[in-house]
């Protein structure tokens, strides 16, 4: 057989190999999937839609429904996100509803800037901020009309400055963002803040367009530092790829609460 013929053959085999490990990962996941959800309606949790729920005190499950999610970071991200609700809803006072919007936001920020912490930009990040510090004074330096060099966005939701609230609380610091967890808080209180200003704005500047129906379409604006488009017309949700990555590592979990039933209080 001709060596052409033969690596044909060989790359033939690996590609049909790695399909059949994919196609078999994929069912077992589904599999799991409908297990989980099975289990989920027998101790009373109920699917979660945004501005379908009003519950305000519910515990919140989160199904992680694609077999690039089931790793141990992802599993403590959204474990996370799950344990630290009540904590993050009494330190910002803001409501259940809102918590689990902006919670099933942060796993599709996760997945847009970091592939779920496996992106190459993102480890490079992590283990070069330095580097990459030095690149952005040596680029002002070359172009000293451009603005001044600002904070490397670090962890796999990429933010610049951990929020004081979360700090304070959780011990966050921009170092210890790559931990899942302290990522997951991190991300819930920049959102939490990014959602009061965006309606702040929209108050502000008459922006009829931010309504409950489109925070989700307009927040990344303010979260990835693109603000001014909320303001001059060029924020075009539907043609962003950014908003539109988002949206579908979001459809890759599936939100499930439980109302938690609130004792009398003694006396």
């Amino acid at each position: 057989m001709p060596v052409n013929r033969i690596w044909i053959v060989f790359w033939l085999f690996i590609a049909l190999t790695v399909s059949n490990l994919d196609s078999a990962l994929a069912q077992s996941v589904d599999s799991s999937a409908t297990s989980e959800r099975q289990l989920l309606d027998a101790n009373d949790f109920q699917p979660w839609q945004w501005l379908q729920s009003d519950c305000n005190r519910c515990e919140l499950y989160i199904l992680r429904n694609h077999p690039d999610l089931q790793t141990e970071k992802v599993a403590a991200f959204t474990l996370a996100l799950k344990t630290h609700k009540f904590e993050i809803m009494e330190l910002y006072k803001i409501h259940g509803a809102e918590y689990n919007l902006l919670a099933h936001m942060a796993i599709g920020i996760l997945g847009r800037e970091s592939l779920f912490f496996t992106s190459t930009r993102y480890k490079i990040k992590e283990t070069f901020p330095w580097a990459i510090s030095m690149l952005k004074v040596l680029r002002h330096y070359l172009n000293p009309g451009s603005r001044s060099p600002d904070n490397n966005s670090r962890g796999p939701t990429q933010i610049k400055i951990v929020p004081t609230k979360i700090a304070e609380t959780y011990k966050v610091t921009a170092e210890t963002l790559y931990q899942p967890e302290n990522a997951a808080v991190a991300t819930m209180g920049f959102l939490i803040e990014a959602l009061r200003e965006l309606k702040q704005r929209a108050r502000n500047n008459q922006l009829e367009f931010v309504v409950p129906q489109t925070y989700a379409d307009y927040l990344p604006y303010i979260y990835f530092g693109k603000t001014r488009a909320l303001f001059d017309g060029t924020a075009t949700p539907d043609q962003n790829i950014y908003i539109q990555d988002m949206r579908k590592y979001m459809s890759w979990v599936e939100l499930y609460e439980r109302k938690i039933e609130v004792l009398p209080r003694a006396g």
